[in-house]
């Protein structure tokens, strides 16, 4: 018996950042793309890269995997999936693999990033034509409807230190983006915890008390100062347990500003490079994984052949 393996029509493939949110404030919108948040997040080089293999079929299908393992709780890259094969007139068989970087579930926006690299990937291998502004709103259209987040998919479209000054997908909301050079940002990684279990259950915080924040970081673009900033948000919430607290107050002691990741048991500073020996020591009295990425201050995009 002779087994045929088609070949793929057509193959798109794009990145897209992870995100830490430091602090935010939910706004609703009379439409889904006005909804959103205002905050303040950096963007991280270590992310999600997409590849979407398009085949030719009789019905509209697909699989989706996360690092070469099927995934059948893909909820966010499932919807995104159904709104692009909506948009085309013939069926396809859509293989779709996600190379994500990070770990998955400790705050660090592996949903919105996911999303975004897959609406970028779908746009190329359909060959459909729209901006990268238009997919980038399918992404966080799904991230709303899916409750996996807010404004992730803003502040990854941007990169930076992204600050969002109103609500919104990407070509309806504003943001202000600080590019930080020469530093690395570390990452302590404790326990998970999935976004759309959580959203809507934390205390609001008042659209005026962020913008306070927002403005704070605007004046004196300083990363001590959104690292304290979202420190003091995250204790407000009372939302840092005892162990990333406890890492918290020894990097303080060590010089260093830190914060808890929204959403996961996560805390994260940023360094110089000449500074990672003292972080790694650190890490060695706490039960967290730690990984160093460069900060991202391009934002999502398409990947062509010759990139890297």
């Amino acid at each position: 018996m002779t087994l045929e393996i088609n070949q793929a029509i057509s193959i798109g493939k794009a990145y897209s950042p992870s995100h830490i949110t430091g602090f935010y404030s939910e706004v609703k919108g009379e439409s889904i793309l006005k909804q959103g948040s205002l905050g303040a997040g950096i963007s991280i080089s270590k992310g999600v890269r997409t590849t979407v293999e398009l085949y030719d079929s009789e019905t509209n299908n697909f699989i989706i995997q996360i690092n070469g393992a099927v995934s059948k709780d893909a909820l966010v890259s499932r919807y995104i999936m159904n709104e692009f094969l909506n948009k085309v007139n013939k069926k396809f068989f859509l293989k779709v693999n996600h190379e994500v970087d990070v770990p998955i579930g400790y705050g660090i926006g592996t949903s919105g990033s996911a999303a975004l690299s897959l609406s970028y990937a779908l746009n190329e291998a359909l060959s459909l034509g729209l901006s990268d502004i238009e997919s980038a709103q399918i992404a966080h259209k799904a991230e709303i409807e899916c409750k996996t987040g807010l404004g992730t998919v803003l502040s990854e479209f941007y990169g930076g230190l992204c600050l969002r000054t109103k609500a919104g997908a990407p070509g309806i909301g504003k943001t202000s983006v600080i590019k930080i050079n020469n530093y690395k940002i570390a990452i302590f990684c404790f326990s998970p915890i999935f976004t759309r279990y959580f959203i809507d259950s934390i205390r609001k915080t008042s659209n005026h008390e962020c913008n306070k924040m927002i403005m704070k970081v605007l004046k004196t673009k300083k990363m001590s100062d959104f690292l304290e900033l979202s420190y003091k948000f995250s204790k407000s919430l009372g939302y840092a347990n005892t162990s990333c607290s406890s890492l918290i107050d020894i990097l303080v002691q060590n010089g260093f500003s830190g914060s808890t990741a929204l959403f996961g048991q996560t805390v994260f500073t940023i360094v110089k490079e000449n500074e990672l020996t003292t972080i790694g020591k650190i890490s060695k009295n706490f039960p967290a994984r730690l990984f160093i990425s460069d900060i991202e201050n391009e934002g999502a995009r398409i990947i062509r052949k010759n990139d890297t």
